[in-house]
């Protein structure tokens, strides 16, 4: 070392030496790594990833099969209610004040009994019930009328009035004379032949051929004919329905009321629409026909 030069600039030498060297040492690659490729810029509107070294988050490549939701367990239905029966008619007892006398509640019953009676009456003149149920539903009410007006006059007092106002034998004898269906048919006025017979009771065609006949005159000339009934000799009633094409021949037990004279004609009516193309066309086969009437024993 010169002993006449500054040491100062020996320093600035070795920190410049030392700089070059750390220079040289960072632009060099260590042999076994890769060398880092330059970011590519990022596109407009993707995600930045939170690696370092990828620009965009990476996509979740697709399933294959679509995707499918997630079945759900059926929910069982819920069981329907059961039918609940009707209540019936409350009987003269059961609208009574049960606090007043004795006698006050009579008088409350027979009042009721009479309203009773004037229903029966009405549902006669509805056509709701035939004259046997008429008949036979008044008279229970008159009779237990009678009586209990007799109970009282003996004896105000009296409770024996109570026991003649059961119910149970009302709806007995609505159900007992109510006309009910033993038999039916269906004739084709054309043909003057039976389509289909069914039931216990039929009338033979011998008296029901004269009635065809004449049917068919009236349709012919007037393009329609109403309804007829007749009653039988063992209290049983036949009823015949005509339409365009055929005639229904319906046998009852007792005298029917309008309500099911009026029932009969709409199954009537509804037979020939249903089966207008054969009926016109007169191609009867019974087999292929249907028959609205079947309606009636299935009740």
């Amino acid at each position: 070392m010169d002993p006449n030069q500054p040491l100062e600039n020996s320093d600035e030498q070795a920190q410049d030496s030392f700089i070059q060297r750390a220079i040289k040492a960072g632009q060099s690659q260590p042999p076994n790594e890769p060398p880092i490729e330059p970011m590519s810029p990022i596109q407009t509107g993707s995600r930045v990833s939170p690696v370092p070294g990828y620009n965009t988050s990476p996509v979740r490549p697709e399933d294959p099969e679509p995707v499918r939701q997630p079945v759900k367990p059926t929910v069982p239905r819920r069981p329907s209610r059961p039918a609940t029966t009707p209540r019936p008619d409350p009987t003269p007892t059961e609208e009574i004040d049960q606090a007043a006398s004795v006698e006050e509640q009579a008088t409350q019953a027979l009042e009721r009994l009479r309203q009773k009676m004037a229903v029966v009456a009405e549902e006669f003149a509805q056509g709701k019930i035939n004259r046997a149920q008429f008949h036979a539903i008044y008279q229970r009410y008159q009779e237990q009328r009678q009586i209990t007006e007799m109970l009282l006059k003996r004896d105000p007092q009296t409770g024996a009035w109570q026991s003649v106002m059961r119910p149970g034998h009302t709806g007995f004898l609505r159900n007992y004379y109510e006309a009910k269906v033993e038999s039916f048919a269906i004739y084709h006025l054309a043909l003057q032949k039976a389509i289909i017979v069914t039931g216990s009771v039929q009338l033979p065609l011998q008296q029901v051929a004269p009635l065809l006949t004449k049917l068919r005159a009236i349709v012919h000339e007037r393009g329609f004919a109403n309804l007829a009934r007749r009653k039988l000799q063992d209290e049983r009633w036949v009823v015949f329905v005509p339409g365009l094409y055929t005639v229904a021949v319906v046998v009852f037990s007792l005298e029917p009321s309008p309500t099911q004279l009026q029932q009969i004609e709409d199954m009537q009516r509804d037979f020939e629409r249903a089966n207008s193309q054969a009926l016109v066309e007169n191609r009867i086969r019974p087999r292929e026909l249907v028959y609205p009437h079947r309606a009636l024993f299935e009740k």
